[in-house]
């Protein structure tokens, strides 16, 4: 019997990548302060311009710059895993509202996990981060394995 539940499972894949983002902007922004509002983009990923924002900013504020491209980075590095479970889940045809909750979790995950990325400055707290990345990663699983049984 189809569900009468509305696939939203696709929207979430710009909303994901937006999420993604988000860090990076704020990466920039807080450098930009930290630099009478000046931000080189020429190269912005060469490590010699890495050792320049070292030397203009606190050592906070480019702590917390380096936490926050980490977590842009990461988002983008499990943009696949996120993108597959949703197509896998959708060709094995889960139903749209498992789906939509598989995806307004995990998304809700990664937010809690770039907040915690760009947030924690300390090993303690860091095991919080790497949780809430481990949960999220098993969701992507679980949807692998759901379907990967419907489809036999």
């Amino acid at each position: 019997m189809a569900s009468a539940t509305t696939n939203l499972s696709f929207y979430a894949i710009p909303a994901y990548w937006f999420l993604s983002m988000v860090p990076h902007g704020y990466a920039m922004e807080i450098m930009k302060k930290a630099n009478n509002g000046r931000w080189d983009n020429t190269s912005p990923r060469s490590s010699v311009y890495d050792a320049k924002l070292k030397q203009s900013s606190p050592a906070a504020v480019f702590a917390q710059y380096e936490r926050a491209e980490a977590a842009s980075k990461n988002g983008f590095e499990n943009f696949p895993i996120f993108v597959g479970a949703i197509l896998a889940g959708n060709l094995a045809k889960m139903e749209s509202s498992t789906l939509n909750t598989f995806v307004a979790v995990y998304l809700g995950m990664r937010v809690a996990y770039t907040v915690a990325y760009i947030s924690t400055t300390s090993n303690k707290y860091s095991h919080v981060r790497t949780a809430i990345w481990m949960l999220s990663t098993l969701m992507c699983m679980g949807v692998y394995v759901k379907s990967g049984i419907s489809l036999n």
